[in-house]
């Protein structure tokens, strides 16, 4: 009876080793699932040769001897038979997006945010959706530019704000992947020193760059930004610039001491999530420079 029982024992065991593999197979493939990413190349679509810096007063190049040379204008003549220069606009900048190839892909897409990270690596470069109507206005919270599950999902705005960017203040969200895509290297603006020489992030739209100035980075709380302050009132805005921008009352933060804020700025938040989603990093950017572009 002994005898009999014990290929049975053998049998169980097999089965169990094989369900066990099973197991660590399947989860292999969620944990991969987990964190690939689909072949999704930023360079595809964005040309960086073509970036548009802010201008800023007093920083305009001297003559040379070859450019003081070349009229910018064209003469006309006037009724008297003289001439004088015709004022001529110049030419808008390309934009540096292929918004028609993104637009094929998903037409959801309808903005691009670029952070310079001084690294290539570590650059944040990539689309920004918004789910259309009859989805989860979180739907890209776990969906990716083919409209296919992906955990990491895009980086994406949701229906309080509109897509031009004119809001007082538009939250932009992304994961903070383990990998290192989406929004994972904000973390660095938390570093002061990283914080104080990475100044500025463009988003892009059709027919604009826009460039945001980074006046603050902070630590906070997981509340839903836009449902719990009217940044439409005034008082509420200012109060904001006050504790959170300005001096901000956050213990781990870094902000720029040389920067005016007032209520009559545009602001875009960039929210990710901290320590597993207790807390919230924020990267706080203020409207400098809206370029028109082809």
């Amino acid at each position: 009876m002994y005898q009999k029982s014990k290929p049975k024992r053998k049998l169980l065991w097999l089965l169990l080793l094989l369900l066990s593999l099973l197991l660590v197979a399947a989860g292999g493939f969620l944990l991969w699932r987990h964190f690939h990413e689909d072949a999704f190349d930023p360079k595809d679509f964005h040309t960086k040769s073509t970036e548009v810096q802010p201008e800023t007063p007093g920083t305009e190049p001297l003559p040379t001897a070859e450019t003081a040379s070349v009229p910018d204008t064209a003469p006309v003549p006037t009724e008297e038979g003289s001439t004088e220069p015709e004022e001529t606009e110049p030419p808008l900048p390309d934009n540096p997006i292929d918004f028609d190839g993104l637009q094929e892909i998903n037409s959801d897409v309808y903005a691009w945010i670029y952070i310079p990270m001084g690294d290539e690596k570590l650059d944040i470069d990539h689309p920004i959706l918004r789910a259309r109507s009859g989805d989860d206005d979180n739907y890209y919270l776990h969906h990716n530019i083919y409209r296919k599950y992906q955990f990491s999902g895009c980086i994406y705005t949701q229906h309080l704000n509109h897509k031009d960017f004119q809001d007082r203040v538009t939250v932009v969200y992304g994961h903070n992947m383990l990998n290192g895509t989406m929004f994972t290297n904000l973390v660095y603006f938390l570093k002061n020193d990283f914080f104080q020489e990475h100044d500025v992030f463009y988003i892009y739209t059709p027919g604009h760059i826009l460039t945001y100035r980074i006046a603050a980075a902070i630590q906070f709380d997981d509340r839903h930004l836009l449902n719990c302050f009217d940044f439409d009132d005034d008082e509420v805005y200012q109060n904001w610039i006050d504790n959170y921008i300005l001096h901000p009352k956050s213990y781990n933060r870094a902000y720029r001491e040389d920067i005016t804020v007032t209520t009559e700025d545009k602001l875009v938040i960039l929210s990710t999530c901290l320590e597993h989603g207790k807390y919230r990093l924020l990267v706080q950017g203020v409207l400098i420079d809206d370029q028109p572009t082809k």
